[in-house]
């Protein structure tokens, strides 16, 4: 130590500076990188573990009558959208009794016997540096119907944390960078007035001139100084901000939302007509919903909303999409539509299965359904057309007797 102080001393006083405003800017990135990095590990792990339970919740809820109703293909076309997510790798829904219902392997990994779990009604989590493993009862109506149980990599938490790594290393490569060269750049303005000085004092030992005056306003160079450190600072603080999934789907419903629905119909109307093929919407919306949410409360509410979706998607064709777009609002986009009395037929079902009774908190509550439906390109040829056309043959179908269906025509 003795030593380094030593050399450190016998070095010109523009190398001290170099070496000082060095050390003390990378003593200062050190704590900053390690809050930084620290932070942004356990915010990505959070939002990743929170993604793998909505996906959990969304797959329970879809699973939920066909666990009740112990059927496997509706399982597992339950456990088939977790494909969409690389990072699932095992998933299994499970009867009260034990028995596998349906299960889900990722296509790149090899068969292995189903891990025992334990059924219960209470949710588990098991985090490790090799992935998360969830579990989770399965309800309908309030009734135990089953386990899910979800073991996912962490391939992709890893990969964002390297991502944030290696930004946050090239930024703190570029500080020192800068820090170095601001250094070699403000040396000339610092040691300046002290060669002044010294020269000043040469004279005076020299001449004995007592006449000059060291120039001591110097106050701009170091204000400059220290608002170049400032900026250098504020741009390492800076962050990549975390992204907002989209979020696509209803928080009580767990149906898609309206930002899914809008993709979705305008994609549907682009098939329609360049496929040559006729495509339909219906808006649904629930009579006397107002009533059952001001008399009963918000809770009963949510629940005949539930209700009402799971009745929605257990009628329509597997290629059909049911949508929560408002409070009581419900859309279904039809596709590959054959002809024009399909869509009728689907609003009879839809309407006697909104219609039958619902027991929810010791409370029999029902509802209509006011349907609207249009057709692409029979009544409308862009996306624009076809959602005023429905809106229109719903509010039709409500002014009359309500509980019933409206098809737009060209009379309208």
């Amino acid at each position: 130590m003795t030593r380094l102080n030593d050399w450190f001393n016998n070095q010109p006083i523009q190398s001290k500076l170099i070496l000082t405003n060095t050390f003390v800017v990378l003593i200062a990135l050190i704590p900053i990188v390690f809050v930084l990095f620290g932070y942004e590990y356990y915010a990505t792990q959070q939002a990743t573990l929170q993604e793998i339970r909505i996906q959990a919740d969304i797959v329970s809820d879809n699973a939920a009558a066909a666990m009740a109703f112990d059927d496997a293909t509706m399982a597992r076309e339950a456990l088939a959208t977790l494909r969409a997510s690389p990072d699932m790798q095992r998933a299994t829904l499970m009867a009260p009794n034990g028995a596998v219902l349906a299960s889900y392997r990722r296509y790149d990994l090899p068969q292995r016997d189903t891990e025992r779990i334990e059924i219960s009604t209470k949710s588990t989590e098991v985090l490790s540096w090799k992935g998360f493993k969830l579990t989770k009862p399965v309800y309908l109506k309030s009734q135990f119907v089953g386990m899910l149980a979800l073991e996912t990599s962490l391939d992709s938490f890893y990969h964002r944390v390297w991502l944030y790594f290696i930004v946050i290393s090239v930024t703190v490569f570029l500080g020192l960078a800068i820090s170095l060269w601001l250094a070699i750049q403000l040396k000339h303005s610092i040691t300046k007035p002290l060669s002044q000085l010294m020269a000043m004092v040469n004279r005076v030992a020299d001449e004995q001139d007592y006449s000059v005056r060291p120039v001591a306003e110097r106050l701009d160079e170091i204000g400059d100084l220290s608002r170049a450190f400032r900026d250098m600072m504020s741009n390492l603080q800076e962050r990549d901000e975390r992204l907002q999934e989209l979020a696509f789907y209803d928080s009580v419903t767990g149906l898609p939302n309206r930002h899914f629905f809008k993709e979705r119909i305008e994609q549907a109307v682009a098939n329609a007509k360049r496929y040559h093929m006729r495509c339909g919407l219906m808006f649904i919306d629930l009579d006397d919903f107002k009533i059952v949410n001001d008399t009963l409360g918000h809770h009963v509410g949510d629940d005949l909303l539930r209700e009402v979706g799971n009745r929605l998607s257990a009628v329509l064709r597997n290629n059909d999409l049911v949508c929560r777009i408002g409070g009581d609002e419900f859309a279904v986009i039809l596709e590959n539509v054959k002809d024009l009395q399909t869509p009728a037929m689907l609003a009879e079902k839809i309407i006697a299965a909104v219609s039958l009774p619902a027991l929810l908190h010791g409370h029999e509550v029902v509802v209509g359904a006011s349907i609207g439906i249009s057709m692409c390109p029979d009544f409308a040829d862009d996306t624009s057309t076809l959602l005023q056309t429905a809106d229109a043959a719903m509010y039709i179908a409500k002014g009359h007797t309500k509980n019933t269906y409206h098809q737009y025509s060209i009379e309208l």
